[in-house]
């Protein structure tokens, strides 16, 4: 396992700084580790204050790295808050080596202005690291400080990112988020700029610049050509935007990719349970269940809070003849009436994550009742008016009145329908193999 080094300051709400860069590199196949070089006080609102580390707590363990011979694959620094942190990092770990990236992500402020590293510690910055970097990857206002020159426009930032290749390191990024207009980041290699224009999110996330950073080194060490680690470093903030999310009320956003991966394994793991259960479903063949509006059955991944996060059958299961007809793979977001069932149902029993929808017969309450299964009921013709008139409404708070009362987890809750509304069995289970054995039971 190739080990990545994250020289940076601790953050406690773990939204930059090392545990972000070592939760990037863990995320994206690396062993990573992370020595901090100061604690930085802060919440969602910002930065409150910065307490170094020690100094010779931070050489010790960078000479634990060196005594005990563990080599480091590529390196990343963030916070470094003065000279004498960058002149003890410098003696201790070999820069320079070409087979080793190094990625710099010059953090001079934080976003509420607070000033992170002196100028004596920038002047070190220039004269110690940089020349040594196989990336400088500042925002504007960074680059601005250390290129000693105003950024407000692009063609300012390609002059800015020339200078700061003058400087020594082999590739500039800088990141254009304040840029006046489009938001648009620029690569500079010393022959070719590229230029990836973003999307101008509402949401002000946290650790953005320790995200991008960290991931381009991911990249870099995994042997892609800056040019492709660039972009694909711009793929990852574009991941991580669409799966911000809030800690407190008011202040700055947050951001997981091992969240979002993991989210990915549970959709796949949601999917193909479906699918598998696909094949019993159609040998079971249960015809009889199906009721006029159809059926369809939806299974959740863990924690689901709408219906993008429920997967179903497009076009819902249907039966032809004598035998049921599933028309297509299932895919999250197919179902909307089940779907909704399910995700009431799951604010109450977060374990019972797959529902179907089943014709209503009393037979089939008769057969579930013999062979152990718990149901409950709720009547549609007391359903409050504003209730009935909010589309989509009704069966989310039916279901969540039902609930409310009961004294025990039902498996079906069901309703003899009203006007214009087919009476209805909602089946409950754990998954859609526990369904289909529930199914059974009501056949029989």
């Amino acid at each position: 396992m190739k080990v990545l080094l994250s020289i940076a300051g601790f953050d406690p709400t773990s939204g930059a700084g090392i545990t972000k860069d070592v939760e990037i590199f863990t995320s994206l196949g690396f062993h990573g580790i992370g020595i901090p070089t100061s604690i930085v006080v802060q919440g969602p609102k910002g930065v409150r204050s910065l307490y170094r580390l020690p100094l010779p707590l931070f050489q010790e363990m960078l000479k634990v790295l060196e005594d005990e011979k563990i080599e480091i694959g590529g390196l990343k620094t963030g916070v470094l808050v003065s000279e004498e942190y960058i002149q003890v990092f410098s003696s201790i770990i070999r820069l320079g080596d070409p087979n080793r990236p190094f990625v710099i992500d010059p953090v001079l402020r934080a976003k509420n202005g607070r000033t992170l590293l002196d100028e004596s510690g920038i002047k070190s910055l220039k004269e110690r690291l940089i020349p040594y970097a196989s990336c400088l990857a500042p925002n504007i206002e960074e680059a601005s400080i250390l290129a000693g020159t105003k950024v407000e426009t692009l063609l300012e930032a390609q002059v800015c990112a020339k200078r700061l290749f003058d400087m020594g390191a082999k590739t500039v990024i800088i990141k254009g988020g304040h840029l006046s207009g489009e938001p648009v980041d620029i690569f500079y290699d010393g022959e070719t700029f590229l230029e990836r224009k973003r999307v101008r999110f509402e949401v002000t996330l946290h650790g953005t610049g320790c995200i991008f950073s960290s991931a381009l080194l991911c990249f870099l060490s995994s042997g892609f050509h800056p040019r492709d680690a660039f972009f694909e470093a711009e793929n990852v903030i574009d991941t991580i935007f669409r799966e911000a999310y809030g800690i407190n009320e008011n202040g700055y956003m947050y951001s997981s990719l091992s969240l979002y991966f993991g989210q990915l394994a549970k959709r796949f793991e949601v999917i193909n349970a479906l699918k598998r259960a696909k094949e019993k479903l159609e040998k079971l063949n249960p015809v009889d269940l199906i009721p006029e509006v159809q059926m369809n059955i939806c299974y959740a991944i863990p924690g689901a809070r709408g219906i993008e996060d429920v997967c179903g059958y497009p076009g819902r299961i249907s039966r032809h003849r004598d035998k049921i007809v599933i028309k297509s793979d299932p895919e999250f977001g197919a179902s909307s009436h089940v779907a909704r069932t399910l995700i009431s149902f799951m604010k109450f029993y977060p374990q019972m994550r797959s529902c179907a929808n089943i014709r209503f017969k009393e037979e089939f309450l008769e057969n579930s009742r013999k062979n152990g299964l718990k149901d409950l009921s709720f009547d549609r013709r007391v359903e409050p008016e504003e209730i009935k008139k909010s589309e989509g409404k009704s069966l989310d708070y039916l279901v969540e009145e039902v609930l409310k009362k009961a004294e025990f987890m039902p498996d079906i809750i069901y309703d003899r329908g009203d006007f214009g509304k087919e009476p209805m069995i909602r089946l409950f289970a754990r998954d859609p193999f526990e369904l289909l054995q529930k199914m059974e039971k009501l056949l029989r």
